[in-house]
């Protein structure tokens, strides 16, 4: 029963969405995604964070690069769905780092207290992660989804960092805040019922879980984040992801994108070169909400792809990793200079 109520739930929320999606491809010719290169072999190693939680975190590439690269990932999701874009950074340049981590609670990271499962503790997270892979040297950040939002909120705790040490930064689908009027396509009616239903069925979820359990993941919630045109094998890969996250992980997470209101924080971002994408079918951070970023943030470059969806980095991945790369072009280009070493 609780299953078939969950399965009922996404239906309902996942719905419009999907007529919309189909409205939109209708007519617009696929072209297919050239394969990556082989991922290199990750350095895995451990950081603790301030409440002694172990995050996974993997360095590819240089180990004295010219500029390191942390890459943060979404809500319910893991570092792995990053993977695309490590390669074709790395291919194309290979004088780079490019570090990957799972948040707290997700991925092979450790689990999360409740009252530590909050968008201001994942940014003192990232903190951490950036002092221990990165001492020295110029740093880039992209985040997707809760991953930009952890961005906000370290540029929020810690603003001298910008234009200092992290020198450009990518917004990948995400949001300043205001999440709270997203429809995910629904009307508003119906999107104010399953908004209310999702705090109740995700605790069904827990307990389902500690019973044994699994949380169900499946196609209709791959249809909240990818378009019908994507890619088959990145939509498993994603859906491999999803079940891998504890429903505790999902109930615990859920409050704070209520509470995540952040567009001041980005005044912190004003000297640094940024990148904004976003897939203009995206329905759990629609493209207006980088185009608020992108107010906020007038020097930014903004790339809106048509008929891509939340997952952007994969549906579009060989245009999102160019516009990487070149984001980290321009930021060591206008890098403040390092100090000169002592003997």
């Amino acid at each position: 029963m609780r299953t078939r109520s969950l399965a009922a739930a996404g239906a309902v929320a996942v719905a419009a969405g999907a007529v919309a999606a189909r409205r939109r491809s209708a007519g617009r010719p696929t072209t297919p995604t050239p394969p990556p290169a082989p991922l290199p072999q990750g350095r895995v190693r451990t950081v603790t964070t301030e409440d002694g939680i172990d995050l996974h975190v993997e360095e590819f590439g240089a180990e004295h690069p010219t500029a390191t690269v942390v890459l943060a990932h979404g809500y319910v999701q893991s570092s792995r769905l990053w993977a695309g874009q490590v390669r074709d950074l790395l291919e194309a340049r290979p004088d780079l780092k490019v570090v990957t981590y799972d948040h707290r609670g997700h991925g092979a990271s450790g689990p999360t207290p409740r009252d530590r499962a909050t968008i201001e503790q994942l940014g003192r997270d990232l903190a951490r992660v950036v002092d221990a892979v990165a001492p020295d040297g110029p740093v880039v950040l992209g985040g997707h989804s809760m991953g930009g939002m952890t961005l906000m909120a370290l540029a929020e705790q810690r603003p001298e960092l910008f234009g200092q040490r992290v020198v450009g930064v990518a917004f990948v689908g995400t949001s300043s805040g205001g999440l709270d009027a997203v429809t995910y396509g629904l009307p508003a009616p119906a999107a104010r019922v399953v908004k209310k239903l999702l705090p109740v069925l995700n605790e069904r979820a827990v307990r389902a879980e500690l019973a044994g359990r699994k949380r169900p993941v499946g196609g209709m919630d791959m249809r909240l984040i990818f378009t019908r045109d994507a890619d088959q094998a990145d939509v498993r890969a994603a859906i491999e992801v999803h079940r891998g996250t504890t429903a505790e992980t999902v109930a615990a997470f859920l409050p704070t994108f209520s509470d995540h209101d952040r567009l001041e924080a980005l005044e912190a971002l004003t000297e640094v070169p940024v990148l904004i994408t976003v897939g203009d079918a995206d329905r759990l951070c629609p493209v207006e909400h980088s185009r608020a970023l992108a107010e906020a943030l007038p020097t930014a470059e903004l790339a809106v792809y048509p008929g891509a969806g939340h997952m952007v980095q994969m549906q579009r991945r060989p245009e999102v990793s160019r516009r990487l790369l070149a984001l980290v072009d321009r930021a060591l280009a206008s890098a403040p200079a390092a100090p000169a070493r002592t003997a």
